[in-house]
């Protein structure tokens, strides 16, 4: 069974949550592949080479040289998952065509964008008719911590 969690950002921006969690992927010794449209792509890149001053995310975008190395693959395609992660983070809305590939999905969206929110519930409503998927919920609290609520 996959577990799938909705984090429902009000507090922090989606580079600052997103690499909060795959630090924890990260020292959980799992990998990630990153599933987003290609202006985050870019953007996403840039955040894992500059988010601290003194360190960067070891990672990988689309068809870039490294897949045999990289913990964490930035993707824009669906069907594909180079690294073979076992924890796949979805933002911006992607839906990929099947979850059942993976171990853990992270379901980043933006409550503060009612169009992000309003996919997120469809997202929630469609994949809780999947009997493959346990659904998991986590808002964040006014200091921005994560709170599990479903």
């Amino acid at each position: 069974m996959t577990q799938v969690d909705f984090y429902h950002l009000t507090q922090s921006d989606l580079e600052t949550a997103l690499i909060m969690l795959l630090k924890k992927t990260l020292a959980a010794g799992k990998s990630a592949l990153i599933l987003c449209p290609k202006p985050a792509a870019t953007a996403l890149d840039a955040a894992l080479w500059t988010h601290e001053a003194e360190s960067w995310m070891p990672h990988g975008v689309d068809d870039a040289e490294g897949v045999d190395v990289a913990p964490v693959w930035i993707s824009t395609d669906p069907e594909r998952n180079p690294i073979n992660a076992p924890f796949l983070f979805l933002v911006h809305g992607q839906r990929p065509p099947d979850l059942g590939g993976f171990e853990r999905v992270f379901n980043l969206f933006d409550g503060r964008s009612d169009a992000q929110t309003i996919d997120a519930r469809v997202q929630w409503k469609e994949w809780g008719e999947n009997a493959a998927l346990k659904l998991g919920y986590y808002a964040q609290s006014d200091d921005g911590r994560w709170q599990k609520n479903a």
